[in-house]
């Protein structure tokens, strides 16, 4: 009889020995016995080196198996066989706790063929699992292997902080199924000030004071910050009884997330550091004066009191002066940002003098030259201080980690930021992260691989391409073109992924058209064109249709070849397709649908230049318009397909899980139809989008008709003053009563898919 042997039942060893016997169970159903002493007669599946297991130290003496040779406290694993006395042993051992989770996890993969994904695990069915001729020795290429998790909030399948207890959990095995060791927090500071300075800051009960309706700074709560505080607490506290890392928050921490509430400024009164920006420009948006020790203090208290209530000071983590300028002097500023630094460092030297400090590369990328960011490295020590740099996977070629005094130099993380909020469909600089990727490999100095975005579980793709490269980072890993197949041998079954890898494989130009590359691209699009944005309507600067134009160049092929791929989607059998495919198609759907949204309005605007200079009649622009609508009817119904895509379906599960606020649906609909944050969201492109385009096609055509040939300038206001009455009527309408027969929508997804085909075969022949 087969049993698990720990050396104790609790702690990390009895967690490990739990996973083996639950998915051992799950795949034969059969129940294994957990025991702490070794039996002569059984077969035995022994979790632990001999530094913990006092079994395999004697195994190791007798000359059963040889000595594992593990790095004590690194992520090494061994998973081996051995044979005994007519008995069978595997031995599960680790250089640390959470390794112990990787070799079980990786067993189940080699033996049993278990896959893990974000959405749910592929587990299948056997009578027993061999657990013979095992010999293997593993060691990640990172130390630092992890994702953020960002604070903002619309829909249930994005937003972590929409998440409870049980979704994290699932959440962190998937992390460490994944055999990634770090994670963060990034949605907030919850109770942070009301546990730091209690006599000063109260509880509220649904409201905060500093919330500002109809954007993402409306920060009133759906769940009690108590609640909030507790969901914290256990979340964390599952993670560390993994053995995961999360970096403490410390220094400047005032970001729009993270805002210091107004009850702490009208009794403390904080001086502020001086900023020329507008950005963040509220005064609960500013720094408060690290000048002074008073306010450097109580910033620490706040990094104090998170590591004792809810973390623990291993590793810590700062953003600095992130996104703002205290002088219009680049000198004086650049001095202000390395003083600022210098503080920070102090201060948690006096306390932590060796704990890692990640220094966050976000500021750099915007706001800092390549001297200054070697500047400011050269003040670092390497021995306790990491560059987190995660915009390797920028466009711009000249500020980036290749030019930071960061290769072969200084210790420094590869990371992969991908996505901005409103980017919930597929997408990836992946020959940029191709050519990049193996410089880190190749550099020792390269500590870590992290995935950053805004936005969570967008990119199934994306997400597992990352994880792969996260451990082996091999060429079949790397390049996207080899790893799709990986992905889909893993993610279906064989007759599955033969339907399946040609649809990803036609996919990839249309992922790879619209990506990521960075705040200071020159021609970058990123969020700037998604099409839904009504301010980049009304842009219209030579920058700008240089944008719209590459941009359309770069789309107009792959959305014109890609009938196949629409065609394939089509013909996929949907009625008894596991939940695998069935997000999958949708997902592949709703991004097509985005590129054609982006391609007609980047058309239009080319277009109406064009009409202005007297090149093309006014009917060419007035087409784009309307194939515009056309698409985005299409994206309703694709949308419509899936709850997940559904504001009211996520307040409703908000509601289930836990008491939540009852006026929390207008701050919910301010989270997401804010300029910066919408996305594809059912509500948002039935009540907002189609008819927004609609009175911006009445606007355009009485424009055209007019005969005015001027540039278009000034366009923010009158566009604004059209669209004003849809979003207000939005905020008025319940969201019960927007809600789409989800059933019916998914039944007619095939002839929705067929039907885009066509529209975007006119689109692209105009």
């Amino acid at each position: 009889m087969l049993k698990i042997h720990i050396p104790k039942d609790e702690g990390i060893y009895g967690i490990a020995a739990r996973t083996f016997a639950d998915l051992w169970w799950q795949v034969t159903c059969v129940k294994l016995d957990i025991v702490t002493e070794a039996s002569a007669g059984d077969d035995l599946v022994v979790i632990g080196s001999d530094a913990a297991n006092h079994f395999v130290h004697e195994k190791i003496i007798d000359g059963t198996i040889r000595d594992f040779a593990l790095r004590t406290g690194s992520d090494d694993y061994v998973i081996k066989s051995a044979f005994e006395n007519d008995r069978h042993l595997l031995f599960l051992a680790g250089g640390r706790g959470r390794a112990l989770l990787y070799a079980i996890y990786d067993f189940f993969e080699r033996r049993a063929g278990c896959h893990y994904f974000w959405d749910g695990d592929v587990i299948p069915s056997s009578p027993t699992i061999d657990i013979a001729n095992l010999d293997v020795s593993e060691s990640p290429r990172f130390d630092y292997r992890g994702l953020r998790y960002f604070a903002h909030r619309s829909l249930d399948r994005f937003q972590a902080e929409h998440w409870n207890l049980e979704q994290w959990q699932k959440e962190i095995d998937w992390i460490l199924k994944k055999r990634m060791n770090f994670f963060m927090l990034r949605i907030g500071l919850d109770d942070l000030f009301q546990k730091a300075f209690p006599d000063i800051v109260d509880y509220p009960k649904w409201d905060v004071p500093e919330a500002v309706p109809r954007s993402y700074d409306d920060r009133n709560l759906f769940w009690s910050l108590q609640d909030r505080g507790e969901l914290r607490k256990q979340l964390l506290q599952y993670a560390r009884d993994r053995d995961l890392l999360h970096p403490e928050d410390l220094g400047t921490m005032t970001h729009w997330y993270s805002r210091t509430p107004l009850q702490y400024l009208d009794k403390i009164k904080p001086d502020f550091v001086p900023q020329s920006t507008s950005g963040y420009a509220e005064k609960t948006g500013l720094v408060w004066d690290i000048r002074q020790d008073k306010n450097l203090d109580a910033y620490f208290k706040l990094t104090e009191t998170h590591i004792r209530e809810y973390g623990s000071p291993e590793l810590f983590h700062t953003i600095g002066l992130a996104e703002r300028r205290c002088y219009k002097d680049d000198t004086a500023n650049h001095e202000m940002k390395l003083y600022t630094y210098r503080r920070i460092i102090n201060k948690l030297r006096e306390k932590y003098p060796q704990a890692p400090l990640l220094i966050a590369s976000w500021d750099f990328c915007m706001h800092w030259r390549p001297e200054q960011v070697r500047e400011l490295v050269s003040q670092f020590d390497p021995a306790n201080t990491i560059i987190l740099d995660y915009t390797s996977d920028t466009d711009d070629e000249l500020n980036n980690f290749k030019n930071w005094g960061l290769l072969g130099k200084f210790p420094w993380i590869f990371g992969i930021f991908n996505a901005y909020e409103a980017h919930s469909e597929m997408r990836g600089n992946y020959n940029v992260i191709e050519r990049n990727l193996p410089m880190a490999v190749e550099d020792p100095m390269c500590k870590g691989l992290i995935y950053w975005p805004e936005i969570s579980h967008s990119d199934t793709l994306m997400i597992e391409y990352f994880a792969a490269n996260t451990w082996s980072p091999t060429p079949s890993n790397i390049k996207i073109n080899d790893f799709v197949k990986t992905f889909c041998h893993n993610r279906y079954d064989e007759e599955t992924a033969e339907t399946m890898l040609p649809i990803w494989q036609a996919a990839l130009p249309l992922a790879k058209a619209d990506h990521w590359s960075g705040p200071n691209s020159t021609f970058g699009h990123d969020y700037e064109l998604y099409a839904m944005r009504i301010p980049q309507w009304a842009a219209w600067t030579r920058r700008h249709l240089l944008q719209m134009e590459m941009f359309a160049n770069g789309v107009r092929g792959p959305l014109a070849n890609c009938q196949s791929l629409l065609q394939q989607l089509a013909a996929v059998d949907l009625e008894d397709a596991t939940p695998f495919v069935r997000r999958d198609v949708i997902d592949i759907a709703r991004m097509v649908a985005g590129r054609a949204a982006e391609y007609a309005c980047a058309s239009f605007k080319l277009a109406a230049e064009d009409w202005r200079n007297g090149i093309v009649p006014k009917e060419k622009p007035l087409a784009f318009l309307a194939k515009m609508r056309e698409v985005l009817a299409v994206m309703l119904d694709i949308l419509s397909a899936s709850d997940e895509f559904s504001l009211y379906a996520s307040l409703q599960a908000l509601r289930a899980k836990h008491e939540t606020n009852p006026k929390f649906e207008t701050t919910l609909k301010g989270n997401a139809e804010n300029n910066y944050c919408r996305t594809q969201i059912t509500e948002l492109v039935s009540d907002v989008y189609i008819p927004v385009i609609d009175a911006f096609t009445d606007y355009f055509a009485k424009r055209f008709d007019s005969g005015n040939h001027a540039p278009f300038n000034d366009l923010l206001q009158p566009l604004k003053e059209v669209a004003q009455p849809i979003v207000d009527a939005f905020y008025d309408k319940p969201l019960a009563d927007m809600q789409v027969d989800a059933e019916a929508a998914f039944n007619k997804l095939p002839q929705t898919i067929s039907k885009m085909a066509t529209i975007i075969a006119e689109l692209t022949s105009l």
